[in-house]
C-alpha cells in the first residue's frame, strides 16, 4: 500500500513549532522589554538623586544646632534638603541637609523637585518631621 500526503496537509511538527513560537515570543518580548524599562529607570533614578530637593539660599543664615555655622547667601545653592521639621508651636520650618546642619526655612527657596513625606518616627516634642525625596 502507498501512502500518500497531499500537498494542502501541512506537516504536524511543522504545526506544532509554530504554535508554540505563537505562544512563547510575546512572552519573551514582554520579559526583555520589561528589564529594558527597569534598567532605564533605574539609571534615571539614581542619576537624578542629588538634584531633587536642591534649595537656593536667598538671605544669611545661621544653623539651628550652632548659630556660628552660617549658611552664606554667596554659596548658591544648599542641598539636596533631606529632612523638612515643622515646629509645632509657631509654624516655622527647618530645612536639613545631607550630612550637614539644619536651616531655618526662611533664608531658602525650593528649586527643584521634592516629594515630602511624614515621618512619624522622627517627629519628636517640639516638631512635626517631614522626610524628602
Amino acid at each position: 500500500m502507498l501512502w500518500s500526503i497531499r500537498a494542502s496537509e501541512p506537516d504536524p511538527v511543522i504545526i506544532e513549532r509554530r504554535s508554540f513560537e505563537r505562544r512563547v515570543k510575546p512572552i519573551i518580548r514582554f520579559i526583555l522589554g520589561l528589564a529594558a524599562a527597569i534598567g532605564i529607570f533605574s539609571l534615571s533614578s539614581h542619576a537624578d538623586a542629588a538634584a531633587h530637593c536642591m534649595a537656593r539660599v536667598i538671605a544669611n543664615v545661621g544653623a539651628e544646632e550652632a548659630p556660628e555655622q552660617v549658611k552664606s547667601k554667596s554659596v548658591g545653592t544648599f542641598g539636596p534638603v533631606t529632612q523638612i521639621k515643622v515646629d509645632k508651636t509657631t509654624g516655622r520650618m527647618v530645612y536639613c541637609g545631607e550630612k550637614t546642619y539644619c536651616y531655618w526655612s526662611n533664608a531658602f527657596e525650593i528649586i527643584t523637585p521634592c516629594r515630602i513625606k511624614r515621618d512619624e518616627e522622627m517627629s519628636d516634642g517640639r516638631y512635626f518631621s517631614y522626610s524628602t525625596r
